[in-house]
């Protein structure tokens, strides 16, 4: 039996050290062209407005959790998405002077598991959420 356990161990720890080994030997380009691939391929939002989303948008990311088709469910509040928008248009003091929170929706981003394609689901988010807005980000460019 130890012998079963030894060999396991060693057999995980090999994966473990080739692949990190593998991981280190990417360049940092590579690295972004394969999240922006996956984030492609796999991402989609289910974006959520009103007086006050951040409660409806955290019931559905509860919901959406326990979801076999997901790999990752992550949410943005309201005043996360307003401190994003803020970072990205920082040189653009003229429409941060005309941009107001209470504009910017909550949102749940998922990320699908392999297998499943965010057009695959997208219409089963729209009957679930119907007051919700449901958007991937459309087909991947070769």
């Amino acid at each position: 039996m130890w012998v079963f356990v030894l060999s396991l161990v060693l057999a995980v720890g090999a994966g473990l050290g080739g692949g990190a080994l593998l991981w280190a030997g990417e360049s940092p380009a590579d690295r972004q062209a394969a999240e922006a691939r996956d984030q492609c391929e796999h991402q989609i939002t289910v974006y959520f407005n009103g007086t006050d989303p951040d409660p409806v948008m955290s019931a559905a990311a509860d919901r959406l959790r326990g979801d076999a088709r997901f790999a990752s469910v992550r949410t943005q509040t309201r005043l996360e998405a307003w401190a994003e928008f803020k970072r990205i248009f920082a040189d653009d003091p003229d429409l941060l002077s005309k941009s107001r929170p209470e504009a910017l929706p909550a949102a749940v981003v998922l990320m699908t598991r392999p297998d499943t394609t965010p057009e695959q689901v997208a219409p089963d988010l729209v009957q679930l959420f119907p007051g919700a807005e449901v958007r991937t980000l459309g087909p991947c460019s070769p």
